[in-house]
């Protein structure tokens, strides 16, 4: 027997972690000359799609690349600085409406903060709803309060401040902090009251929507009586309501995911992740209905063609977005036809 054995493999090796994803950066920057053969690029979802474009502007009119198929052409390895650049573009358009080269990039991305400001009255009510959920919690019958009298009384009656104090004390002994560190309890409190105040900017938003619905049933009355209108009005209303009806769905399925106060004390972490996953999406959302509000905000419901246009262009955006795709093509088609008719017409 040989008094030298041969070689073996360690019995142990480190096992190989996956490599780290780079920084994301701060502003956009590319590398590529490709990218700065033309001045004035900038990059947009496409119109009525969720893919990431480049809009160059030329002479002839602006023309849109994917990013993908830049990718592509340009060869970039998918480890790549302006690869990575390209990828974080696309997820900067969740958040902004346009992005050029030498933006910063939004905070979403960069820390998970949102981008834009909510208001002092904002940040109020949603602590306030909190310091009501927890005197709520503390009598045994814990509820959410959306009253705003009530509301208002969390700032201004000395017996409700007196409540409030008495429910962050026994909160900080629930929480097993003692009640000599309610300012503890206070921090918590704060910091979701913080991340909730977005989520009550929004609210105020979804009630500026709401004019959508409401001139949609004005003009059901006012036009009832004309049946080539009221067959456009009726399916927008239609679609119309299911659009409203999943809004307020998903702000109470918020309200609900914060309804037990000390299991959200408790698992601050998780809720705040949960609340700026729903917070991004109902403002990416409420992007999209920017336009057709403002429109219906300055036209009061009147039997006027403006209207009537605006009903037109109303169903085109609601049907895009909740019609099934075979009702939308049929749609489409039918609005086909009846251009062509106009302009036979016409002519």
């Amino acid at each position: 027997m040989s008094d030298n054995p041969e070689p073996t493999e360690p019995e142990t090796q480190a096992e190989q972690k996956p490599a780290e994803p780079p920084p994301v950066p701060e502003t956009v920057e590319l590398k590529h000359p490709f990218f700065a053969a033309v001045e004035g690029i900038y990059f947009r979802l496409a119109d009525g799609k969720e893919d990431a474009v480049m809009a160059t502007p030329l002479d002839t009119g602006v023309v849109e690349l994917s990013l993908g198929g830049i990718s592509r052409e340009l060869k970039l390895a998918d480890d790549s600085a302006d690869a990575y650049m390209l990828g974080t573009i696309a997820k900067s358009l969740q958040y902004v409406q346009r992005i050029s080269i030498g933006d910063s990039v939004p905070m979403e991305i960069r820390s998970g903060e949102a981008s834009w400001d909510v208001t002092d009255k904002d940040r109020a009510i949603a602590r306030g709803r909190i310091s009501m959920q927890l005197v709520t919690w503390l009598s045994g019958d814990e509820e959410i309060v959306t009253d705003m009298e009530q509301l208002a009384m969390v700032s201004e009656d000395p017996t409700m401040k007196a409540k409030i104090s008495e429910a962050f004390g026994e909160a900080a002994e629930k929480l097993g902090l003692g009640r000599d560190n309610v300012e503890k309890v206070v921090d918590l409190v704060d910091s979701l009251g913080e991340e909730l105040s977005y989520i009550e900017a929004l609210r105020n938003q979804l009630q500026r929507i709401f004019v959508v619905e409401s001139r949609i049933a004005e003009l059901g009355e006012l036009y009832r009586s004309d049946r080539g209108v009221m067959e456009t009005i009726t399916p927008v209303s239609r679609l119309s309501h299911i659009a409203m009806t999943g809004f307020r769905r998903d702000f109470e399925d918020v309200d609900a995911q914060t309804g037990e106060i000390m299991a959200v004390l408790k698992n601050i972490g998780a809720q705040i992740k949960y609340i700026r996953t729903n917070r991004d999406d109902l403002y990416r959302r409420f992007w999209a209905w920017k336009e057709i509000v403002e429109k219906w905000e300055a036209h009061p419901a009147r039997r006027t063609r403006n209207c009537e246009d605006l009903l037109q262009e109303t169903y085109r955006f609601l049907a895009q977005r909740f019609l099934p795709q075979n009702e939308w093509e049929l749609f489409t088609k039918a609005q086909e036809r009846a251009a062509e008719a106009q302009t036979e017409s016409t002519w």
